[in-house]
């Protein structure tokens, strides 16, 4: 009994568990993971480590050095990235690709073991690390709490309102704040008071830091009960600190003790330099950056989210508003809706075609068939967790006509048998029987053509790997319902027409295309020679195609980037951001504006990689009104920037699908010596400016940045009782203030800091330097000789543990691929000292390790489509011939390309990876049918000629609905280039291998004599 067998006689069964099936489906799709784009797992994480007081290069050689080689010890590292600061260094840890997301916290947790036992070689003062392994978490929804004239902590609290209440709506996993202004509290000390009672610094510190402390005070017994005594003295207001009193020296005051209120201003300010600023549409704001749960429906949780913002938009003062930055749900529920459109629209093209080719029946079998497989493979994504987002839903019109071929050969078998006489069962068990094996072969072939998306290890390669998963189970299932469900719908529908009326159909078949097969099959080589022309013309045709790898999104945003010289004030970055925020507001694209000073805007998407905390950098996030509108603004917006900041380096920057690369073009040069690798980038700009189709050029290392260097006279800095010590305290008070304890308000521990009253640059010649133990004080300019204005690397970019600039440009009118080659050569022939090396970064750096990763995968591929073949068919000749045709293809793809104006990248190469899968499963067919004609007893050149025309039908009809239905994909950003190279090079290969399949069948056994012939029959049978 076959599966059609069983499938009639328990249709009571098969019926109902269809119809669970179905209501199973249904039910899948709402309960679905719903995202925008597929996420996948960044394998970075960043070390920071704090090393105050020391230089960028002092950081580079004593602490990142060290940490680097330690961390090069880790089995599993791809690569390291680091930045060396003033101050601060940063290591970026790039794990091998090959790294699975289950791995990760075993690896973070061998990362921080090494980062412990490093620390024990560092510097006493850079003791500090922190490993930060969530660098990679997405916030996929910013809101922005913003007020025109409200207190940055008023607006604080009202952040953190809002993120407790946001924090209770199930599927929350996490919210920051971001662009909170710190409150901190400032103690003016005037030195002549210190010295009027007597104090020196050091009696203030320690009796602040003591004072501030919370103790255990212990409990008595009373009774039956223990009470606990609370003896807490730390600070809880200004009037606490204002009222501490503080021992003194030797003064007019007899009891030697007096307020600290009384000897100092103390005030509440917020912190300076700010870390960071936050505002929203030019009005300062805090964002809140929320980040769901895995595997969630996103569109169930924004309904959630609204209601919550919603309540407490009413209750907030006239004035507070809750805006959106960024909306995950509502471009979730866009994405999907715009792909369900495609979906509908693709199964009604599909069912039209079947309907008007095949007749309604046959279409309603079909069709019902491929809904039936649209069903399962939801309930499949369910059950393995796999999300409907943009590639997985790309992936169902991909595989749509794919879907109904099976269903198609057996229903079109069916009805000829049927037509022939054969009772209705037998006609089911034979068509199964026969079609079976082979159908599974070239589905298992379909598949393999997605396979190296799968095998790949590249973020790329993952970023697509539902296209494997979500047409490995479609293409399985549609096999099953084509074997089961499709039978017994032709036998229960079916009517079978007389002989007369198959005979008219016979009769009806064109006859032009019949003398072509004929003749191709009577004359090969001069069929096979009409292909030279045709090849000739498309290797002219090729060279012609753009290449683009990975295109940006269709999100109506854009960034704008915006650098001051290294070294700029953080005000002054705010300043220029906030005229720049004033024209923008007036340009009829934009929608709204988020603005980030100081730091880049939370990570909401996996493609943004932010950039460090830097004072001399902002960046503005756009929202546009339409996709369509952010060319033109970018256009007027770098001709306004280029005229109205010319000091300044700002940066329009789409937002990317599946790559994080930062510039489309960079070029990486390595080596020892920073003045080399300046004179080496400077080059490398030049060539860069020289090309009509890049701008915003640049290098990662940017402008050096000044350094006051105080020349100490230690011999009269003996003489006064000063120390190095004395002197670095006197002008971090006179700059950011000394940090000495903290005050303790609810939740919020607020720093306490010495600073110096009218401080500036200008008087450090008379700034007052106390001894930390001493009574008296001298001018800064007693003990120094002389203060030098140098200048620093501020910027140490490090690979590997070597020093690498990277040059950095956008492209524009042109694509990234196009443009690289045009500076390759000169790029490449600039001459490099002993010991440095040049390497190509930014978009090529991507498309070449995906490209080269995918064709190192594809051998895995062919290797089982061959083993497929051979054991198929028991032979090598109908292997090889199958095979001739793949490349038939390229001449439909690359015509297709050209004329739609879609470039070639790495979507359009998985397309073409596929579309070879797809080729094979056609020529099965046709070879299957033709040995079958052979097992019958027809003479060769009958047997091809009947098995071509047979088979017509079928293999037509599963081209024109793969093809057709893919058309509503030509529209999409992402799968629009897969879209062109499927259509074109299906229809190209169906029609060529129709013609070639047969004169290569006929050449290869063209010395099989009649008595071969018989003699094989025999066998076979």
């Amino acid at each position: 009994m076959n599966l059609a067998e069983f499938a009639i006689r328990q249709r009571t069964f098969v019926t109902f568990f269809c119809v669970l099936c179905v209501v199973a489906g249904i039910t899948s799709y709402f309960k679905l993971g719903k995202l925008e784009d597929p996420a996948f797992t960044v394998k970075s994480a960043v070390v920071v480590t704090l090393y105050p007081g020391a230089s960028a290069s002092e950081v580079e050689q004593q602490v990142t050095d060290k940490l680097e080689t330690k961390l090069q010890e880790m089995g599993s590292l791809w690569k390291l990235r680091s930045l060396s600061r003033p101050g601060s260094s940063m290591i970026f840890v790039d794990l091998q690709e090959a790294t699975n997301s289950k791995q990760l916290p075993q690896q973070w947790d061998l990362l921080r073991r090494k980062i412990a036992d490093a620390k024990l070689s560092l510097p006493a003062s850079a003791q500090i690390s922190i490993v930060q392994d969530e660098f990679s978490e997405v916030y996929g929804m910013l809101f922005a709490v913003s007020g025109d004239g409200v207190e940055p902590n008023e607006l604080r609290l009202y952040a953190k309102e809002l993120q407790r209440r946001l924090k209770t709506v199930e599927g929350i996993k996490k919210i920051e704040l971001h662009g909170v202004r710190n409150q901190v509290v400032n103690i003016d000390l005037p030195d002549e008071r210190l010295a009027e009672y007597g104090l020196s610094s050091a009696q203030v510190l320690n009796q602040l830091a003591s004072q501030n402390m919370t103790f255990d005070a212990g409990s008595f017994k009373a009774g039956f009960e223990r009470i606990r005594v609370d003896q807490s003295s730390e600070f809880k207001s200004l009037d606490d600190i204002s009222n501490l009193m503080i021992k003194s020296g030797v003064g007019p005051l007899g009891s030697g003790l007096i307020r600290l209120g009384d000897i100092a201003d103390i005030s509440m300010g917020y912190q300076t330099p700010a870390l960071s600023m936050s505002r929203f549409n030019g009005l300062d704001a805090i964002t809140l950056a929320v980040s769901p749960v895995d595997g969630i429906n996103v569109v169930s949780l924004g309904d959630a989210l609204n209601h919550v913002i919603g309540d407490y938009q009413q209750q907030l003062p006239i004035g507070v508003e809750i805006n959106t930055i960024a909306f995950q749900p509502k471009e979730v529920e866009k994405s999907i809706n715009n792909f369900v459109t495609n979906l509908i629209e693709s199964v009604a093209i599909v069912v039209v075609i079947l309907w008007l080719f095949m007749g309604y029946r046959s279409a309603l079998i079909v069709g019902s068939s491929l809904l039936l497989t649209i069903l399962l493979t939801l309930i499949y994504m369910k059950l393995t967790a796999i999300d409907l987002q943009r590639v997985s839903l790309g992936t169902f019109i991909l595989a749509l006509g794919m879907l109904v071929d099976n269903a198609i050969v057996v229903t079109d078998m069916i009805i000829a048998k049927m037509n022939k006489g054969t009772e209705k069962l037998k006609a089911a068990q034979e068509t199964i029987s026969e079609t079976a094996i082979p159908l599974l072969g070239a589905t298992v072939i379909a598949i393999m053509g997605a396979s190296p998306v799968l095998f790949s290890q590249t973020d790329s390669a993952e970023f697509a790997v539902s296209v494997f998963w979500v047409m490995c189970s479609s293409l399985l299932l549609s096999w099953l319902v084509a074997m089961t469900v499709t039978p017994l719908m032709c036998w229960k529908w079916i009517k079978p027409k007389t002989s007369k009326g198959a005979q008219n159909d016979n009769e009806a078949k064109p006859s032009l295309y019949k003398k072509a097969v004929q003749l191709t099959v009577k004359h090969p080589l001069k069929g096979l020679s009409l292909l030279i022309p045709l090849l000739a013309i498309t290797a002219f045709v090729v060279p012609q195609i753009t290449v683009n790898f990975m295109p940006s999104s269709d999100r109506a945003m854009v960034f704008l980037d915006y650098w001051l010289p290294n070294g700029a004030q953080i005000e002054q970055t705010s300043t220029d951001m906030k005229k720049i925020e004033q024209w923008l507001l007036k340009q009829p694209e934009v929608k709204n504006i988020s603005t980030y000073v100081g730091a880049s805007a939370p990570r909401f998407s996996v493609t943004v990689e932010p950039e460090p905390f830097d004072s001399s950098y902002g960046q503005i996030l756009i929202n546009t009104r339409d996709f369509t509108s952010i060319a033109g603004l970018v256009e007027r917006g770098d001709a306004w920037l280029k005229a109205e900041f010319p000091h300044a380096e700002p940066r329009f920057r789409p937002l990317k699908l599946a790559t994080k690369d930062k510039y489309s073009i960079e070029g990486r040069f390595i080596g020892p010596d920073p003045q080399v690798l300046h004179q080496l980038s400077e080059q490398a700009q030049q060539v860069f400016a020289t090309n009509p189709h890049t701008k915003y050029i640049r290098d990662d290392w940017r402008q050096q940045s000044k350094v006051i260097v105080p020349q100490l006279n230690q011999e009269q800095a003996r003489r006064a009782g000063i120390n190095r010590t004395d002197v670095a305290l006197a002008i971090k008070r006179a700059s950011e203030g000394v940090p000495l304890s903290q005050l303790r308000q609810g939740d919020e521990l607020i720093p306490i800091k010495l600073r110096s009253h009218n401080a500036d640059i200008d008087s450090l010649e008379t700034l007052p330097v106390r001894s930390l133990l001493g009574m008296h004080s001298v001018p800064l300019g007693q003990v120094v000789d002389t203060f030098e204005l140098k200048t620093e690397e501020s910027m140490i970019w490090r690979r590997n543990r070597l020093p690498a600039i990277t040059v950095q440009a956008d492209v524009h009118g042109e694509t990234a691929s196009e443009v690289r080659k045009q500076l390759a050569k000169e790029i490449e022939s600039i001459k490099l000292p002993p010991g440095y090396a040049f390497e190509w970064g930014g978009e090529y750096y991507d498309e070449h390790r995906s490209v080269v990763d995918t064709f190192m995968q594809l051998p895995k591929a062919v290797l089982i489509m061959v083993i497929i073949l051979v054991a198929l068919f028991n032979g090598f000749k109908q292997p090889v011939i199958i095979m001739t045709t793949v490349p038939l293809a390229a001449t439909g793809a690359s015509w297709f390309l050209l004329l739609t104006d879609k470039p070639f990248g790495f979507m359009a190469l998985i397309g073409a990876i596929a579309l070879s899968g797809m080729i094979i499963k056609n020529g099965i067919v046709l070879m299957d049918q033709i040995e079958l004609e052979r097992a019958n007893g027809r003479p060769l050149e009958e047997a091809i000629k009947e098995a071509t025309l047979n088979r017509t039908m079928a293999i037509s009809m599963g081209a024109l609905t793969t093809a057709l239905g893919m058309i509503p994909l030509l529209s999409d950003q992402l799968f629009d280039q897969m879209a062109a190279t499927i259509i074109g090079g299906l229809a190209a290969a169906t029609v060529l291998s129709l013609f070639v399949m047969p004169a290569l069948y006929r050449l290869f056994y063209r010395s099989e004599s009649p008595a071969d012939t018989k003699e094989f029959n025999n066998e076979y049978a």
